[in-house]
């Protein structure tokens, strides 16, 4: 029974690989920058850049760190909210 889960499972692995190689060697040559994303709740603001196929999400910090085109203030920002999600009280039920 291992086997038979094991088999496809290394083949999956196999095929995943060339794309996260890709993703970890995205380069300020090829890559530019589309837009920043301001996240709310404490989380990390991000910048997504394309080669024009893939898209791949940084950190602000390694975006600037890689040298990466355009500058991260002349970049669109895209605002990120989500409201809480409240259950109705007993009183609203009826």
């Amino acid at each position: 029974m291992m086997r038979l889960i094991a088999i496809p499972l290394a083949f999956t692995v196999m095929l995943s690989g060339p794309s996260v190689v890709a993703q970890v060697s995205a380069t300020p040559e090829t890559f530019t920058g589309i837009h920043r994303s301001e996240r709310g709740n404490g989380r990390p603001e991000t910048v997504t850049v394309t080669d024009g196929k893939s898209f791949i999400q940084l950190t602000v910090e390694e975006y600037r760190i890689g040298g990466y085109r355009p500058a991260y203030e002349s970049l669109p920002t895209r605002i990120i909210r989500r409201l809480p999600v409240r259950a109705p009280a007993p009183a609203d039920l009826d």
